[in-house]
């Protein structure tokens, strides 16, 4: 397989495969990220399919906007899948970098600390977007074909997934950020995105049950 291949041009098999594999990347990042694509794009599938509906054509210009959205939001998640490998792969080298003399132990750690930074970013980044994509489900549970709650229901699933995935990825990279004002920016971020998106998945998703289970 080519080595200079992105991930995103990638078969499903083929992606499926290479996660499997004893690589160092992917990894769970990049999962994470494509798993909230697959969130956003059934969001984008029930906006599809509600659009032109006469039942629903009070909500045409909403489902139109919502698919604005979600194209914009895919083509920035499936960016995230390679950029998390990315910058694992520039953290990897900066522990690589050599620290035989005390000058070069400090350009060493001050490269990893940089690192670390942006690798903690993509997470981050990932959580800001599962917000969004589940703000656009949230709609869809009100607005979008009552034939497709099911989709909305997995859709925001997946989002809740990627989300607690995030964050778990960020407290890894923080955990030896040593630039305290950072750690705790992304530490009271993190738990606000990951509170709003919970809250929201979780009552979405119940209240699609009820309705269908009823």
């Amino acid at each position: 397989m080519d080595n200079n291949k992105k991930y995103i041009d990638m078969s499903l098999e083929e992606f499926s495969n290479i996660l499997a594999a004893k690589t160092t990347m992917p990894g769970g990042g990049s999962a994470a990220a494509y798993v909230a694509s697959l969130g956003n794009s059934l969001a984008s599938m029930v906006a599809n399919f509600t659009i032109g509906k006469k039942a629903y054509q009070e909500y045409d210009k909403n489902m139109e906007a919502i698919l604005k959205d979600t194209e914009k939001l895919n083509l920035r998640l499936l960016e995230l899948v390679d950029k998390d490998a990315e910058e694992f792969l520039k953290l990897s080298a900066a522990y690589s970098l050599p620290k035989g003399s005390e000058e070069e132990k400090i350009l060493a750690d001050k490269e990893k600390q940089k690192c670390l930074k942006l690798t903690a970013s993509v997470p981050m980044d990932l959580l800001k977007e599962c917000k969004n994509i589940v703000d656009l489900h949230e709609k869809l549970s009100i607005m979008g074909s009552k034939m497709l709650l099911s989709d909305v229901g997995v859709g925001v699933l997946m989002v809740r997934s990627a989300a607690l995935s995030a964050k778990i990825n960020i407290a890894i990279n923080i955990k030896y950020i040593l630039d305290e004002d950072f750690t705790k920016k992304y530490e009271s971020d993190m738990q606000v995105l990951v509170k709003y998106i919970e809250e929201k998945c979780d009552k979405i998703y119940n209240e699609i049950y009820y309705k269908i289970c009823k």
